[in-house]
């Protein structure tokens, strides 16, 4: 049965390119047997008529570059639509709901300062105390660091730009005395290479980019802010210059 088809298709279309030839051997006779006679007027509207075809291909050409831009530009055009068309209920609702997480931040951010001020005045801590207090600020770092995820959802829906900043008023470590101060001399000797390296991990949101970046050039930590062998030696031999 294919093979019936395919005859067909193929007699179709040598039917097809016997009557084009025809055609065409036609129309090269007239042109051969006609008289030609030189006339301005003709060879002006033949330049014309090339003129608009090139006028015609020019302008397909510019339109077609256009819809492609247009189309590329489409995704980001229905997201900005979509924002502007949130309803205003809702984008209030979100303005409530991003003021309360900003507070609630503040709030943490505070205890976290009072806390680690605490960690560094304190020299006779026994090492429980500091473990528990050292924990509770680790808890209070994860805290932080979901409300921050929340609320750059919250600006990312209103059409808002940037990331939300750090509080004016918190506190920065600025040195591995800090960062040992504020772990605990205690807990740096004690702890597991693991442990001290999701420690210093979760409070990376308080140790400044300055000190990030030394202790990324030194070899302390890598790129993704895990402690390295070298990097434990060097806190571990931090915190036993402190006095306790």
């Amino acid at each position: 049965m294919k093979s019936i088809d395919d005859r067909i298709k193929n007699r179709n279309s040598w039917f097809k390119i016997l009557i084009i030839s025809l055609f065409t051997m036609v129309l090269m006779f007239k042109v051969a047997t006609a008289k030609f006679s030189f006339n301005f007027s003709d060879l002006l509207s033949f330049i014309l008529g090339i003129f608009a075809i090139a006028i015609s291909v020019l302008f397909y050409t510019k339109v077609n570059e256009i819809v492609a831009t247009l189309g590329e530009l489409t995704p980001s055009l229905r997201k900005k639509k979509k924002v502007a068309s949130l309803p205003s209920v809702d984008r209030e609702e979100a303005h409530k709901t991003l003021r309360e997480h900003q507070e609630q931040l503040q709030h943490i951010k505070q205890v976290q300062a009072e806390v680690k001020e605490k960690l560094v005045s304190a020299r006779e801590w026994e090492q429980d105390d500091q473990r528990n207090y050292i924990d509770y600020l680790l808890q209070k770092e994860k805290e932080a660091t979901v409300l921050e995820q929340k609320m750059n959802e919250l600006r990312h829906l209103l059409g808002e730009t940037g990331e939300f900043p750090l509080s004016s008023g918190q506190e920065r470590i600025t040195s591995l005395n800090e960062l040992a101060n504020v772990l605990g001399k205690d807990v740096i000797l004690s702890a597991t290479f693991d442990e001290l390296s999701e420690h210093v991990k979760i409070i990376s949101s308080s140790i400044s980019p300055t000190l990030q970046e030394g202790m990324i050039d030194s070899g302390y930590i890598d790129a993704d802010f895990q402690m390295t062998r070298k990097g434990l030696k060097e806190l571990r031999s931090t915190a036993k210059k402190l006095k306790r």
